[in-house]
């Protein structure tokens, strides 16, 4: 009987460990989130970007309060700017084959990108997941005070029509280093 219970103690902590991590819940607009656990608040403003066609990007751009109280814009890793946009296929289909979602996994923050790959994205395809953890320099000069660093690129398990879909792959383990 012992046996029995200690055996289903571990499945379950094997269990808890491999379940997939659910992004952070954000609304339109301003949220208060303390993304790099000083304790001070920062936001996500999430909004939506509308050019007047069938389907307008969501977008979200992060900003970190300074230790002097002021606060700091996070660029886009690798760009030249500041909002991180989803992309949709709109017309006879409605599907995201770009995305990009918050998740708060061991106390920190991770962005994980979604992206399709393949040649024709109104097919099923295998998503590339790229994770950003929080990043700081204060010493560097020309480096931005707080950044999305990229820390790796993962290739999801199974094909997906809309990227976000593959969110359900993002676990605990891959966001670890």
């Amino acid at each position: 009987m012992v046996n029995k219970f200690i055996g289903w103690l571990a499945l379950c902590a094997i269990s808890s460990t491999a379940a997939a991590l659910s992004p952070v819940a954000l609304k339109d607009g301003i949220n208060r989130v303390d993304l790099n656990q000083d304790g001070e608040q920062d936001y996500v403003v999430v909004a939506q970007f509308d050019n007047n066609t069938s389907h307008p990007n969501l977008g979200m751009t992060f900003f970190v309060r300074r230790p002097d109280g002021g606060h700091s814009i996070m660029p886009v890793a690798n760009s030249n700017t500041f909002t991180w946009f989803d992309y949709r296929l709109s017309a006879a289909a409605d599907f995201l084959v770009q995305d990009n979602q918050l998740f708060l996994s061991g106390g920190r923050y991770f962005l994980v990108s979604a992206r399709k790959e393949g040649e024709n994205a109104f097919d099923p395809a295998k998503v590339i997941l790229t994770i950003y953890g929080f990043h700081s320099s204060q010493d560097d000069p020309g480096v931005p005070l707080y950044e999305w660093s990229e820390r790796k690129r993962v290739v999801t398990q199974d094909t997906y029509q809309s990227v976000d879909e593959a969110y359900q792959e993002v676990d605990e383990a891959m966001l670890a280093k």
